[in-house]
């Protein structure tokens, strides 16, 4: 029973329940809504997928996580690191194999951000700036693979899409989300880099701040956030949302945006980034459903 629930933790069930709701948030915007075989597929996709991706950084990061992460799954001693890594196989091999019952389009997504992923925990996640913008860009995706699902479900019923624009009509209609979702994941991931720091130190690798300087890394992460609240008014201005996408966005979004650029530059201590890391994670849902409710 401890090794079940080993496997489970290490897949990290909040990114991977946040991961299926940004398919459904961005398959919400392709309307009318059906919750169609090729969605439903997207969305277990999607899951396996980040589940694989969470397990193989762990596998990658072993030895960085002895010193900055003791209390995971793999320092701590709860999984083999074997067996991870054969979980982590299985995973992305599931996941893939739910993304053919899309379209070939959606497989091809599947297979390179699979194979972006691992390249990232291998590679890229110690290099500066690479790393962040790799795993930003295929978070990024899920919106349009989410929407591309949902546009694949309702050509196999023959149900025409309606849309206002062609911002808002079949797979463009996860372009926004997907902007928003860059620019959000580049600046936490650039405030993780900022907290890792110590174990990062220790095993040569080559983030931005250990490259150019924690304030070069201060000044990524607050242009992304910058650059992001400024961006969530698009859509609304150009009424591609409605009024409970921006109430939402106002009230629970900004603040924790405003929020985490004070912390980033007044106290920007490992343990205060670890704070505002885990409070993005959870402002995700926040955005997620300003995108779904304001659709």
């Amino acid at each position: 029973m401890q090794k079940l629930l080993a496997l489970f933790l290490i897949t990290r069930p909040l990114n991977v329940a946040i991961a299926g709701l940004s398919i459904l948030a961005a398959a919400a915007l392709v309307q009318p809504f059906h919750l169609t075989t090729p969605l439903v597929a997207a969305m277990i996709s999607t899951m396996l997928i980040t589940a694989g991706a969470n397990v193989i950084n762990d596998w990658y990061d072993l030895d960085i996580d002895r010193i900055n992460q003791p209390q995971r799954i793999l320092p701590a001693g709860r999984l083999a690191p074997h067996a991870a890594l054969l979980f982590a196989i299985f995973l992305f091999v599931c996941g893939n194999f739910f993304s053919i019952f899309i379209n070939k389009t959606a497989a091809f997504i599947a297979m390179g951000s699979s194979i972006a992923l691992v390249v990232y925990s291998w590679k890229l996640k110690r290099q500066p700036l690479t790393g962040n913008l790799t795993v930003s860009l295929i978070t990024a995706l899920a919106f349009i693979y989410g929407a591309l699902a949902a546009q694949a479900g309702l050509s196999r019923l023959a149900i025409s899409m309606e849309g206002r624009g062609m911002w808002a009509s079949g797979w463009r209609a996860g372009i926004f989300p997907a902007v928003f979702s860059f620019l959000f994941h580049f600046g936490r991931e650039v405030i993780k880099d900022i907290e890792d720091q110590a174990g990062d130190r220790a095993m040569q690798a080559r983030t931005l701040p250990l490259a150019y300087g924690r304030t070069a890394a201060q000044t990524a992460a607050t242009s992304a956030f910058v650059l992001l609240l400024i961006v969530t008014f698009a859509p609304f201005y150009l009424g591609l949302y409605g009024a409970a996408y921006w109430w939402i966005i106002l009230l629970g979004v900004y603040p924790v945006l405003i929020l985490a650029l004070g912390v980033l530059w007044k106290n920007p201590a490992p343990a205060r980034m670890r704070q505002i890391s885990a409070a993005l994670k959870a402002d995700m849902v926040v955005g997620l459903a300003a995108i779904y409710f304001g659709r």
